[in-house]
């Protein structure tokens, strides 16, 4: 054995012992550890979630195999991981990371091939190019340009993809060239552990909760006011109801209060010229 190879093997088991004991560390020290998909994160996008989750979580990429063990190490659990996982150390509740991860989405670069979310638009204004040749990759899309002091502008903003559209290589060139990121992605969070359950299905849709939210609301309120509960989300409607039930029972039993006398004087009024109508026909 070479003394080369024996240094790069001893180099390799340093790092995997550093490593191992590294996690270890966080799977004491953090209440969860979160696992996401590293499939098409790029090393930027991955720096920028290191930043954005700073101050309330450890990004971690590591060898499923090690994480493996250090967890049977610290928790005394066999836990199965496949594909390649991005391991987020964190005291913070998981469904309050995704919405905190939802809320601050990372801008990226398109691909070619990629579906766009939504119109994409290159706005009007200075690119900063100079002319040349660039300007047939305008041309090709379509946006309208002008030379102005040396530079090229783009006249009025464009839709260059339509949301539901097939990113075209033509489209992510000139995107690229003008410095703009129209993809906004975020981290998929697979799954939560806590050393003792398995959480799965991270997501919350806030559209959704409201909407069932303002619907148990209004079937409370429904139910409060049909029971004349006091509460005082009600009371205003019970005593309103009240109040027109008083006119009613007040109303038909001739009442002289002030609040109805007007009203049962025009309809004596009415009865009384009825009447009067009838009886001057039968004279």
């Amino acid at each position: 054995m070479s003394l080369r190879y024996r240094a790069v093997k001893k180099v390799t088991r340093e790092v995997k012992s550093r490593t191992l004991a590294q996690l270890e560390e966080y799977l004491k020290n953090y209440k969860y550890m979160v696992i996401a998909e590293l499939v098409k994160v790029g090393s930027a996008e991955l720096q920028t979630m290191r930043k954005l989750l700073r101050s309330v979580a450890v990004l971690k990429v590591a060898r499923n195999r090690l994480v493996q063990k250090a967890i049977e190490r610290v928790h005394g659990t066999k836990f199965d991981l496949t594909g390649q996982n991005l391991f987020i150390f964190t005291n913070k509740n998981p469904f309050e990371l995704y919405l905190f991860l939802q809320r601050n989405k990372i801008a990226t670069e398109a691909q070619a091939g990629m579906i766009a979310p939504k119109d994409i638009v290159v706005p009007e204004g200075n690119t900063g190019l100079a002319p040349g040749p660039v300007l047939s990759k305008f041309s090709k899309l379509k946006v309208p340009t002008k030379i102005v002091e040396g530079s090229i502008w783009i006249a009025k903003d464009t839709v260059v993809a339509k949301q539901g559209e097939v990113i075209s290589k033509d489209v992510v060139e000139l995107l690229n060239l003008l410095g703009i990121k129209p993809i906004e992605t975020t981290l998929n969070l697979r799954l939560a552990y806590d050393g003792k359950e398995i959480i799965k299905d991270i997501r919350l849709d806030l559209d959704e909760m409201m909407k069932e939210i303002k619907n148990a609301q209004g079937n409370a309120l429904k139910l409060a006011l049909n029971a004349s509960l006091p509460v005082v989300e009600v009371m205003p409607m019970l005593i309103q109801r009240a109040y027109q039930e008083y006119l009613k029972i007040a109303e038909n039993l001739v009442v002289p209060e002030k609040d109805i006398l007007p009203k049962n004087i025009s309809k004596a009024k009415i009865i009384a010229e009825t009447l009067y109508q009838r009886l001057k026909d039968k004279l």
